[in-house]
Order: structure tokens, then sequence, then C-alpha cells
């Protein structure tokens, strides 16, 4: 293995060019891509044109991380944990329903008896985890999730369902 930079001829299993120190990339599909070191996690997926738009538009708002979002002020802060969820898809689990066919094609003919199990339903939900902040004055005159900064931009690319802070630990990422 060559290094692009210096041209030094490195081992095959090389990382590093021994020269000058530059990462070493390897020919994989008529593509440079680099080498990387063994359990070394793997990079991150590009994002969708959907996701990219969703990160242009939110990063575009002043956020105001130290300010309260209903009037701006700066001491006495308060926070609270909410989200905001997309649906992206449903998905269907079909093996209690093939195991209570299965069951009543046994329990009929002996029993006079059997049941059907619907398949069991799980959405699949894209959050924003969002951190509302007001003002003492205001968390106690008018609390409201709408005064944080992406609320209108999140609910108008679809983030219509709302989640407390209790509902967002119950959350189960996806892997």
């Amino acid at each position: 293995m060559f290094c692009c930079d210096c041209g030094t001829s490195n081992p095959d299993t090389a990382i590093y060019c021994h020269k000058c120190g530059n990462t070493l990339h390897k020919m994989t599909t008529e593509i440079l891509q680099p080498v990387l070191p063994p359990n070394s996690p793997t990079p991150e997926p590009e994002f969708t044109q959907e996701q990219r738009q969703l990160v242009d538009e939110l990063f575009s708002i002043d956020k105001k991380p130290h300010e309260c979002h209903a009037c701006g002020r700066t001491d006495n802060l308060y926070t609270c944990d909410f989200g905001l969820a997309k649906k992206t898809g449903t998905k269907r689990d079909w093996s209690t329903t093939a195991w209570s066919v299965v069951v009543s094609a046994v329990t009929l003919p002996l029993l006079g008896a059997g049941g059907l199990n619907m398949p069991d339903k799980k959405n699949r939900l894209s959050v924003l985890r969002l951190q509302l902040v007001l003002c003492n004055v205001c968390r106690a005159t008018n609390f409201a999730y709408h005064f944080h900064p992406w609320w209108e931009t999140a609910k108008r690319l679809g983030y219509t369902e709302f989640f407390d802070a209790e509902r967002l630990k119950q959350l189960q990422p996806v892997r």
C-alpha cells in the first residue's frame, strides 16, 4: 500500500503512513475509503434529504438556551423536557396471529372453541427531544410548550405528536 500524500510504501495492514503519519486509504469498489482500525465504531450514516431539511430549518432558528422562551429574561430559569414526534412507519407482528390460528386448529375440533388474535401494531416515530426554558414569572402565569422557538417549524414539518417528560423516558431507541 502506498501513501497518497508522500508516496511511501507501507504494509497492507498499516492504518497510518510510517513516514508522514497521514491516514492510509485502500481501494474498495473503485471508491477510496479510510482504513478503520479493528473494533472501531462505524461511521454515521448519511442524512436523508428530509433529515437535512429538518436540521437546516431548526438550527437556523435562534434556540436561546439561556433565555426564557416567552419573555427573554435570563435569571431564575426553569427547564422542562418534552418532545414532538412524527410517525415514520408501522410494523405489525403476525407471530401471535399465526400462533392463535395453530392453537384454534387443535382446540376447535376437540373442544369446540378457538380464538383469533389480531396482529400487534408498533409505530415507528422520529422524536425531537426539546427543552422549554421559562423564567419563574412566565412559568407561574403562562406556562405553554408552544413558546419553544422550534415549536411552529417542527409542527409544520409533521412533528405533531406531543411527548411529556415521562413519556419520553419510556421510548425505546431503534437500533
